[in-house]
């Protein structure tokens, strides 16, 4: 998992009055909406007993735990500790180190790396930030996180697993992919042999796990892969449809085109994904051709945040410990 980036792990609308917990990252983790309604992110297991915070409630703006009713506030410090009177002083240990967290483009966010004096922006596609008009899903999959990613890159296995879908030629002319940063950006036509005329494409990806598919100039997907532990990724997409100005028509198009992924698409990709071999994109010697430059380019800007971050990997948790001592 690439440390010091924004990672999507929720849909905002999911979060409301009561606490919801989690597996991210590999870690539990609850999140909840303290007074003022923002989104906040702790760890998940009360550091009195383990009991599963996510089944907790929100109490006067502060999360209750179900066990003992141990509070915290937002910032993760504990407040009350009911077996021991109120006058008892609650130990540092009771204490949770919080995750920075926003909400931004319709998804609450975790930043998952050392704390910073300032953070970040959220990166996004410009595409994606107005959700109006849209329709989302998500779930979740038995497979590593760069398996996803990867997969929303290659747009060329379309006409074989899903030519009933998306009638289009299985040849790739004009392909182009490019890196700058974190984003990579590739394009291309997928057209029948001896055809001039083809369905244009475009797949986008702002590591770690954020991808923009355009189909046609007026659909486009925007995708999320984000780990939950190094067996599971989260999968999160939302449809934009255009081919209309009317609001309503807009978002019955886009949620149609959300049952289709759901009730045949996924189903046709699982059908891949279920007899390759396990493991990540890394336990592999794959070879690749001209259409998969996306995805050559994707494993190696991975590959180097990875290396980059090796030296201190495992101090990111060991720092996030510390704070709760």
């Amino acid at each position: 998992m690439i440390p010091d980036r924004w990672y999507p792990i929720l849909e905002a609308s999911k979060l409301g009055r009561r606490p919801v917990g989690l597996q991210r990252m590999g870690e539990r983790l609850v999140l909840w909406r303290d007074g003022s309604g923002a989104p906040v992110v702790l760890p998940g297991f009360c550091p009195h007993r383990g009991a599963d915070l996510g089944q907790g409630r929100v109490q006067d703006g502060e999360l209750s735990c179900p066990w003992h009713g141990f509070r915290f506030e937002a910032g993760g410090r504990c407040t009350r500790m009911p077996c021991e009177g109120r006058e008892a002083p609650i130990p540092k240990a009771l204490h949770l180190a919080p995750y920075p967290t926003r909400e931004a483009s319709g998804l609450v966010w975790l930043w998952w790396g050392e704390a910073r004096a300032e953070l970040p922006e959220i990166p996004f596609f410009d595409e994606g930030r107005d959700p109006r008009g849209t329709a989302q899903a998500s779930y979740v999959l038995p497979y590593h996180y760069s398996r996803m990613v990867e997969t929303n890159l290659d747009i060329h296995h379309t006409p074989f697993v899903h030519g009933n879908v998306i009638p289009v030629g299985e040849r790739v002319d004009g392909f182009e992919a490019s890196l700058q940063g974190d984003r990579i950006e590739t394009r291309g036509v997928l057209r029948r042999e001896g055809k001039a005329e083809g369905m244009t494409f475009r797949a986008d990806l702002i590591l770690p796990g954020t991808g923009l598919i355009e189909l046609t100039p007026k659909l486009h997907i925007l995708v999320v892969s984000t780990p939950v532990d190094e067996g599971h990724t989260w999968l999160w997409f939302r449809y934009h449809s255009r081919y209309t100005r009317l609001p309503a028509l807009r978002r019955l198009l886009s949620w149609l085109s959300v049952q289709s992924e759901l009730r045949v698409v996924q189903r046709q990709d699982w059908r891949i994904f279920r007899s390759m071999a396990p493991g990540t994109i890394d336990d592999f010697p794959y070879r690749f051709v001209h259409a998969d430059a996306g995805i050559a380019l994707y494993r190696k800007r991975r590959r180097e945040l990875l290396d980059a971050a090796v030296p201190r990997s495992t101090g990111v948790a060991a720092a996030r410990l510390a704070v709760g001592t």
